[in-house]
């Protein structure tokens, strides 16, 4: 795990630095009082730069372990593979039904597999966050959402 850990540190340092390299060729914007169309990406590349150092000190620095077996059973294995499925499924419906008809049924489907198990909670956050959602930004934001075809 620990040269897992090393060489993974070191990819992603050189992806950072060929990702800002990349922000250094985009165009400048001109409006003022604005941030520039390259504030977000150089966030996150130094983000991942930070974490990646991180990684990479944390690997080289600390005394090594026994290397403990990870065990993952089957049921932890199912579990990832349904999330993921749903959120194929989520996906390929929100452009069916659209957004408002499908997330609510999306989030209730993920919150009962990650474990939740009351009812009513289960309802209310998996429709209250969908409309808080669809509210922030199709309402304040004005970002229209997916609608469906069938609408």
């Amino acid at each position: 795990m620990k040269r897992a850990n090393i060489f993974i540190s070191i990819i992603l340092i050189v992806f950072a630095g060929y990702y800002a390299y990349l922000i250094t060729r985009l165009p400048t914007r001109k409006l003022p009082h604005t941030l520039g169309g390259d504030f977000m990406p150089w966030v996150l590349t130094v983000c991942l730069l930070l974490l990646s150092s991180l990684l990479l000190l944390k690997s080289t620095l600390h005394k090594s372990e026994e290397e403990r077996s990870i065990k993952v059973s089957w049921k932890e294995v199912a579990g990832t593979l349904a999330l993921f499925a749903i959120m194929v499924a989520y996906i390929e419906a929100i452009i069916y039904f659209g957004y408002i008809l499908v997330t609510p049924f999306f989030m209730a489907a993920m919150m009962l597999i990650s474990g939740s198990r009351r009812p009513m909670e289960v309802i209310i956050f998996s429709i209250g966050i969908s409309l808080a959602v669809y509210v922030l930004f199709y309402r304040f934001f004005h970002v229209p959402l997916p609608v469906g075809r069938i609408y």
